[in-house]
């Protein structure tokens, strides 16, 4: 039996190595740089050096700083590598663009403090989502307790709706229908992908991916059997869910293992990712511990460790604490846990998905180890694994 990884939830209404991106889109002006020289350089020298460069001519002058805007005839960062060489040069670089910061208009938004700290709007911004599109997004399966599909944050949202049981284990073992039975199911998805820019409630990390989800947790506890885990990941796999999130662990089992293996498909199906645990101690727990699969632990508001399971199969770590997200009946809540961590990191993998479409799994799971924040001990370790997973960064390195 697999138990969710529980929110410890406050529910109320609200009355209340490598992966090197291949594609940016343009981030600096055409045919200029920045430069400036050292302090004393006479004017004559600075020509001198300007033209052996290939810059044309001086277009203006930055006040307070020092620098000048140049026009260049040629590629703009080779240009400005050559001046950089000079002795006479101080600095040299292109002229970089800089956009405003993506900022729903949900009227919770300034209480997603978890959004913030993995620095979501910069990342938005840097995918080219600052309109908050309600679609175009690659699809996510959520294996939990099912859905409130009449949730506003949801409407025309979920693409596919299905529940495993074991009263219809014949032909897939699936049939139609995923409402909730908990109320974990609807935390979980609104964490990932509530719609955002509605002018109400909260913001999912990946906000206009379509959900899969598959209701495989079905006693009313958060529980469920591993034949209808297997039979959710086998369903949402053939609906072609380019990420996977679990919120939920219990024991191993060669059944679920060959249905993690399958999905995984030697880092060409589908991200998988899954909550890490929250009895504090190293026990390790399935599917989160299969070396197929991206286990979360949880951080706090100040980045610390939340309490989660730690072992060497942590491998990122992601919010977990108070964490404002939807709840049954249109309402939203506060919860906490490693199942609140994972949706974190699933909602950026298929960011990744969308942003790179060319890209396979493992190349946006190394993408998404390489870009964390990496907390307490140097490099990958037992709590945090490679760091807390920031959206900004796996966008664009270089950029935030």
């Amino acid at each position: 039996m697999f138990g969710s990884c529980r929110f410890a939830a406050t529910v109320a209404l609200f009355a209340t190595v490598a992966f090197v991106p291949s594609a940016f889109a343009a981030d600096y002006v055409p045919d200029r740089v920045i430069v400036k020289f050292k302090p004393g350089t006479p004017q004559l020298k600075q020509a001198v050096v300007l033209t052996r460069a290939g810059a044309m001519e001086t277009m203006g002058r930055i006040r307070g700083v020092g620098a000048k805007v140049v026009r260049v005839d040629g590629n703009e960062k080779e240009i400005a590598a050559r001046l950089e060489r000079s002795s006479a040069v101080d600095y040299a670089e292109v002229d970089k663009i800089l956009s405003a910061t993506a900022t729903p208009n949900d009227s919770e938004f300034a209480d997603q403090w978890a959004l913030d700290r993995i620095l979501a709007p910069q990342g938005w911004s840097l995918a080219g989502l600052s309109a908050f599109p309600h679609y175009g997004g690659v699809k996510v399966g959520i294996i939990d307790t099912g859905i409130d599909r009449s949730h506003p944050e949801f409407s025309g949202r979920v693409s596919n709706c299905a529940q495993s049981t074991t009263m219809f284990m014949v032909g897939t073992g699936i049939r139609d229908g995923c409402a909730d039975v908990d109320g974990h199911g609807t935390m979980v998805a609104g964490i990932l992908g509530a719609r955002a820019n509605n002018g109400a409630g909260v913001a999912g990390v990946a906000f206009n991916s379509p959900l899969a989800i598959c209701r495989a947790l079905e006693d009313g506890l958060g529980r469920g059997s591993t034949s209808n885990v297997v039979n959710c990941l086998n369903w949402l796999r053939q609906k072609g869910a380019k990420v996977i999130s679990m919120s939920f662990g219990g024991a191993s089992s060669d059944t679920l293992h060959t249905a993690v293996k399958n999905a995984w498909k030697n880092g060409y199906g589908s991200v998988l990712v899954a909550a890490a645990g929250n009895s504090g101690d190293y026990t390790k727990i399935y599917p989160a511990s299969y070396e197929e699969v991206i286990s979360v632990s949880a951080t706090d508001v100040d980045d610390g460790h939340a309490g989660s399971n730690y072992n060497a199969s942590v491998e990122l770590s992601a919010p977990g604490v108070d964490i404002l997200t939807t709840t049954r009946g249109g309402g939203y809540g506060t919860g906490s846990g490693t199942s609140a961590a994972a949706p974190y990191v699933a909602g950026v993998a298929a960011l990744m998905r969308q942003k790179y479409p060319g890209a396979q799994a493992f190349h946006i799971r190394d993408g998404l180890n390489a870009t964390a924040d990496d907390l307490g001990a140097a490099g990958r370790d037992s709590y945090f694994g490679f760091g807390r997973v920031n959206l900004c960064h796996a966008m664009d390195p270089a950029a935030c």
